[in-house]
């Protein structure tokens, strides 16, 4: 199985829910008595015929600030999943809620983290039709958009390239993604016990992600219990499982690159690069431990740290934009597992291949920035931080690893050369 079938699973589960939702009634509606007088008045008062409407004709940048995306690209996503996302039939003589305020009402739910009482008030839908609709949406925006907006790498060339990306803007050879992960906060579910409760005495199940150079998500994982350790929750990542099982090949070990004869003439293995909460391997490097560090040490922890901030300004433009993720999501764990995975889609698409307006979706100075001498400017994403939120960073430094002496080998490789061939000009006063 490769790296594409892992998505294909992943495709697999939003069809199905689609599927699941296909099969039940298309507006669920109240047992008893007649659609409430207020909901009836969706078409005159509700917000997506008044305010929206008038924003997409009047204002386009109240618009952008609105849905976090320009009209262009709210209308690409939509041809996309309209065909799906149609109700096919009018129940009861209800009239049919559109694809474009079903897709409205989502990006709402995501930009907002309003509970679905409140979107319920806002745009006159029942909250039974709200709850199916962002799970529907969600499920299609996996389905149709995942494989071409979150494409894992499947071949040597692709693998390839993102390590060429990571060396030209972090200087931060045969990198080929940076891991991180965090605990997503929710209310567990009934009679569950401490099977989500975590380290920070909150239930919360865990993203683990892989992020590429640009801050775009490569690969996800969502669904592990926030009870399971830090090196747990890697160990059961089907990336890393799919890696020690040989079924996922990284690119052979390559040279690293030396404008000098007198260079390296050993090949290093492609990595991925992580923070203490993971164990050093062959293809995982972590910084060295903070005690008794000597300046090439130093230095080795600056330039792994600098290639690694890339996943933590994923996960901060995440929680900025889309304000779903400054909640205690109050939602089954397979749901938000949908809505995680939809919001990484969307991501993807807005921050690579948005149409228009390209700063609509990220402004300038929301993410982490370097001056001329290379010191670290932090992003407007981190002073937008609350202690509620709901992305919190998996746990403590991992301890009882068996290291083996060929991961630290290649460590110390890497330290070696960016303390000589492959050194830049400012590490030297940063550390």
């Amino acid at each position: 199985m490769a790296f594409s079938q892992l998505w294909k699973k992943r495709k697999f589960v939003a069809a199905a829910v689609l599927i699941d939702l296909m099969d039940e009634d298309e507006e669920p509606r109240r047992k008893r008595g007649k659609t409430r007088a207020w909901i009836r008045r969706r078409d005159e008062k509700g917000f997506f015929n008044n305010i929206v409407r008038e924003l997409m004709l009047e204002d386009t940048v109240a618009y952008r600030e609105m849905m976090r995306m320009s009209y262009n690209d709210f209308s690409q996503i939509l041809s996309v999943i309209e065909s799906v996302i149609t109700p096919h039939q009018v129940m009861g003589g209800h009239k049919v809620i559109s694809a474009a305020e079903r897709l409205t009402l989502t990006i709402r739910f995501l930009a907002t983290g309003e509970t679905f009482h409140s979107l319920s008030f806002q745009f006159r839908i029942a909250v039974a039709t709200v709850s199916y609709i962002v799970k529907s949406v969600c499920a299609a925006i996996i389905q149709f958009l995942g494989p071409i907006h979150m494409k894992v790498p499947s071949t040597d060339e692709e693998w390839l390239e993102i390590a060429q990306r990571f060396q030209d803007r972090w200087n931060f050879p045969n990198c080929v993604g940076a891991i991180d992960g965090k605990h997503i906060v929710m209310v567990p579910p009934a009679n569950s016990g401490s099977h989500y409760f975590n380290y920070k005495q909150r239930h919360s199940i865990v993203l683990m992600a892989v992020v590429g150079p640009d801050y775009e998500c490569l690969y996800a994982d969502v669904g592990t219990n926030g009870r399971v350790s830090d090196g747990g929750v890697w160990n059961k990542c089907s990336l890393s499982q799919s890696i020690e099982d040989g079924v996922i090949s990284l690119p052979p070990p390559k040279r690293l690159p030396s404008d000098s004869v007198f260079g390296l003439t050993e090949e290093v293995p492609h990595v991925f690069v992580g923070d203490d909460a993971f164990a050093l391997k062959t293809h995982m490097m972590k910084p060295y431990s903070q005690h008794g560090l000597s300046a090439d040490k130093r230095i080795y922890n600056y330039r792994h740290s600098r290639a690694r901030r890339v996943s933590e300004n994923l996960f901060g433009i995440m929680a900025n934009r889309w304000r779903v993720f400054h909640t205690i999501l109050m939602l089954p764990p397979e749901t938000i597992e949908i809505l995680v995975m939809a919001a990484l889609i969307l991501h993807n698409y807005l921050r690579r291949d948005s149409l228009s307006a390209p700063n609509a979706y990220c402004p300038t100075g929301l993410i982490d920035r370097e001056d001329r001498r290379g010191k670290i400017i932090d992003g407007n994403w981190r002073q937008d931080m609350q202690p509620t939120e709901s992305f919190l960073p998996l746990l403590v430094p991992s301890k009882g690893h068996n290291v083996s002496n060929d991961a630290k080998n290649i460590r110390d490789t890497f330290k070696d050369y960016f303390c000589h061939e492959g050194a830049v000009d400012w590490q030297w006063g940063l550390i």
